[in-house]
Order: structure tokens, then C-alpha cells, then sequence
């Protein structure tokens, strides 16, 4: 059988980490169990609150279900921090576009996850033949521009670590642009920035970031 899906399941009630390989059409269900017998493939620790759901693998996708009655699950990409998806209790079937995924307890930081490597994705074969009459779509933004310059260094640790990463104030930004660059100009940029994207003025830093990773506005 050839495996097109991979889980890898955390240690749990003494047992090492083990790793679930599923061929097409394959499931695999999981939920905490305490009594050991319990219909699963795999189970989580004791203590660990009620939840359960099911993994469905296809030869170019995977689909997640919430087989629960309460919370939702938390389908996060490995790959960026800020895609991910929730599976409502009683949804079925939900295709998961990332090929790296961690799945877990929406609510619950620290409970236990899964991490499911999927296939990795389909190509078009056949790309459409834009109008003739259609133009190019322009960058949002110039990323010749110096107000580009000074996003890209404020999203930077975002880019490169967690969503919570504590973000640059406007003395180390200049600081990184060089003599050229002052705090003043930064913060005058940034305020640029928050109305060019069409933000609420003073919404605060993080939404500024937050929309720029989130539509692609700057490099990953």
C-alpha cells in the first residue's frame, strides 16, 4: 500500500510517539480515551477533554471531520502561522489545502495535536489564457518605495516566528535602514501605510502586520 498520508501521534500514557501512515481512502479516528478499548486509531491521553474527529486520505487531498458535539477543531499550516482553518462540531468531510498541518482542540494551546503531512499538491496542467483586453493586476504596494522598506522590517519577526513574536518598535526599525532613515519618518510611513490599506487610523501595529502577511503584501 502506498501511503499518501502521514500522522504523526505525540507520546501519550507511557506510550512513545508513533507515527499512522493511510493509502487512499484510508481513516483514521481519534479521541481521548481512558478505558484503552475504546473503537479508535488513535488515543489521546487521559484528562484531556472530550473532542474527536476523523481523517479521510485521498491520493491529492485530505479531509478532516469533527465527529464531536462541542468544540471545534483547529487546523493550523506548519508552513505559515497565520493560515489556518476551524471545523465546526458536526462538520463533515472539511478538504484541508496545507500540506503540513497540525491538528488539535480549538481553545486549547496546549492540549494534544496531531501533525499530518498530506500529499503534496496538484498543479494546473492548463493555466487560463488571461483577456487580451484584461491588464496585469499592479502591486498593492511599491516595493521600491522606502514606506515598503520599513513594513517588510516591521513584519519581519512575524515572517519568521510565531504570531505573538513582539514586533520592532520605531527606534529599531530606523535603526535598521540606516543613518537615512529617522523615527519620525518611520512612524509617518507606518500611519501611511494603515490608511493606503484602508485601515482604521490608530488601529494599532499588529493589525497593520497582520493584514499585510494575510494578502501577501509582503515576501514570506
Amino acid at each position: 500500500m502506498r501511503s499518501v498520508v502521514t500522522i504523526r501521534v505525540p507520546a501519550s500514557n507511557g506510550a512513545a510517539a508513533r507515527q499512522l501512515d493511510l493509502g487512499e481512502g484510508d481513516r483514521a479516528r481519534f479521541a481521548p480515551c481512558r478505558c484503552g478499548t475504546c473503537d479508535l486509531d488513535i488515543r489521546f491521553a487521559q484528562g484531556t477533554p472530550w473532542f474527536a474527529g476523523e481523517i479521510l486520505a485521498r491520493s491529492d487531498h485530505w479531509l478532516v471531520s469533527n465527529l464531536g458535539s462541542g468544540q471545534a477543531l483547529l487546523v493550523e499550516n506548519l508552513e505559515n502561522s497565520y493560515e489556518y482553518l476551524t471545523v465546526e462540531a458536526g462538520r463533515s468531510l472539511v478538504p484541508v489545502p496545507f500540506e503540513l498541518s497540525r491538528v488539535g482542540l480549538a481553545g486549547r494551546p496546549r492540549g494534544p495535536k496531531l501533525t499530518v503531512f498530506g500529499p503534496e499538491p496538484r498543479q494546473a496542467d492548463l493555466p487560463l489564457t488571461p483577456c487580451a483586453q484584461v491588464s496585469e493586476p499592479r502591486p498593492a504596494l511599491n516595493p521600491r518605495a522606502a514606506y515598503f522598506a520599513v513594513l517588510r522590517t516591521l513584519c519581519e519577526p512575524r515572517l519568521r516566528g510565531a504570531p505573538s513574536t513582539p514586533l520592532p518598535t520605531s527606534e529599531e526599525i530606523a535603526r535598521r535602514l540606516g543613518s537615512s532613515m529617522t523615527v519620525r519618518a518611520v512612524d509617518a510611513h507606518i500611519e501611511y501605510l494603515t490608511g493606503k490599506l484602508g485601515l482604521t487610523r490608530g488601529c494599532g501595529r499588529d493589525v497593520l502586520v497582520a493584514t499585510a502577511i494575510r494578502h501577501r503584501l509582503v515576501p514570506m
